[in-house]
């Protein structure tokens, strides 16, 4: 029997027999066309068109060729990323995103504000995940067209998990219509200043409301109140007003009695003080991401933050994270600098919180991770030794009883993204 006339209903139980071996599936989809058709539903789910110029400008062109010649692979596609991270990017390599920031500061646009890119958009049918960057540009200064082919898309029925990130008067009165999403992210995003005035299409009667299930919101805690406003409104067609959303910000104090693991990523000292630990009876992990600097004192910081807590008995494990802050102008060896923190006598005064006053009697476990701006691998596992024999001198006590971890990372060594 000729591998071309199999019925449809067998090729598609071979096919989904190997859905998650993306090579196997490659090889299955030589073997005849019927087998190719079946096999593209498993290979083409993910779209990413996320890195600099000149790349970015290069995988638009090439993604729009292969696509205009085969534009059905479009409603396979799942999972649509596009436009690059810029500014974490920049955060990384400053250098490596000069001249692409210079060009979109001069076009006065995004990357994707490209009519390959709305090509992409009107295809993708069937898209579930869906992440939109605009490099911090205004919503008000894209053309007509290319504002309809996002809002179109975002409205999609298809689409439970959207992330829109790095824009300016973004929309929100177009989450109303979003009833499938579930998951909603806004990072760095600036709120208009004022609502649109614009007439809604009068709706009848709507039988289903959408429920967010998780709302992520990073820089742009100013957008929360206008996207509340645009959920609660009975025109709405996703909910905010149950479990989630504005309930969930007031009953916080009730969560947090069964939180175990806590994370608080801090870009400064003050914003210790907008969390208690008194909160979180049990809470078993804590991890700490700050900065560090010269000025700086992230470990007298955090002593003061533990201090003020109470007494936790089921705090087991703490995790500190710190990145180093050092501006543009200023030169300083990473080395000198690690040293210096794990020297100080800050580290007493926590030993002290700690230990002697017994503020954690069940913490047994502690871990610190570095990460500066100009150290070389090689001297990764010596740094190391030197830094742990530093701790032993600053914090005997503690440092028998938790016996710390130490890690130093470099990330001009890490690749942010995969091409």
């Amino acid at each position: 029997m000729s591998l071309q006339v199999l019925p449809l209903e067998l090729i598609s139980i071979i096919v989904d027999e190997f859905k998650e071996d993306k090579q196997s599936l490659k090889t299955i989809s030589l073997v005849s066309p019927p087998f190719l058709n079946a096999c593209r539903t498993h290979l083409f789910t993910v779209l990413r068109i996320n890195t600099l110029n000149p790349s970015f400008d290069y995988k638009c062109g090439a993604w729009d060729s292969f696509l205009r010649r085969s534009s059905a692979l479009l409603p396979y596609i799942r999972v649509l990323e596009l436009g690059p991270p810029v500014f974490r990017l920049g955060s990384r390599d400053h250098a490596l995103c000069s001249s692409h920031w210079t060009s979109v500061l001069n076009r006065g646009l995004p990357s994707i504000h490209d009519e390959r890119i709305q090509f992409i958009m009107a295809g993708v049918t069937n898209v579930q995940t869906v992440t939109l960057r605009f490099e911090f540009q205004s919503w008000r200064s894209f053309s007509p067209d290319f504002q309809g082919a996002v809002l179109d898309l975002i409205k999609r029925e298809s689409v439970s998990s959207l992330s829109i990130e790095d824009v300016v008067d973004f929309p929100f009165q177009s989450f109303g219509d979003c009833r499938r999403l579930r998951d909603l992210s806004l990072i760095s995003v600036v709120a208009p200043q004022q609502q649109s005035n614009e007439i809604q299409h009068k709706r009848g009667p709507i039988d289903y409301r959408g429920h967010l299930d998780s709302l992520t919101a990073i820089a742009s805690d100013q957008c929360i109140a206008s996207l509340v406003d645009v959920l609660s409104r009975p025109s709405s067609s996703l909910d905010l007003s149950c479990s989630d959303g504005r309930n969930a910000l007031s009953k916080v104090p009730v969560y947090t009695a069964s939180i175990t693991t806590l994370e608080l990523r801090l870009n400064s000292e003050k914003e210790y003080d907008l969390c208690d630990l008194k909160r979180f009876p049990n809470l078993c992990t804590l991890f700490i991401s700050g900065t560090y600097s010269r000025s700086r004192r992230p470990i007298f910081s955090l002593s003061r933050f533990l201090s003020r807590s109470g007494k936790s008995s089921k705090l087991e494990e703490l995790k500190i994270l710190l990145r180093q802050d050092v501006p543009e102008f200023e030169a300083i060896r990473s080395t000198q600098e690690l040293e210096r923190i794990c020297m100080s006598r800050d580290w007493r005064e926590l030993e002290q919180k700690l230990t002697i006053r017994c503020q954690f009697p069940a913490l047994r476990k502690m871990s610190l991770a570095f990460r500066p701006k100009d150290m070389t691998i090689f001297l990764n596992e010596y740094l190391t030794m030197s830094l742990h024999l530093c701790l032993v001198q600053a914090m005997p006590t503690l440092y028998a009883l938790t016996n710390p971890t130490i890690e130093v990372y470099d990330d001009r060594f890490e690749q942010y993204i995969q091409d």
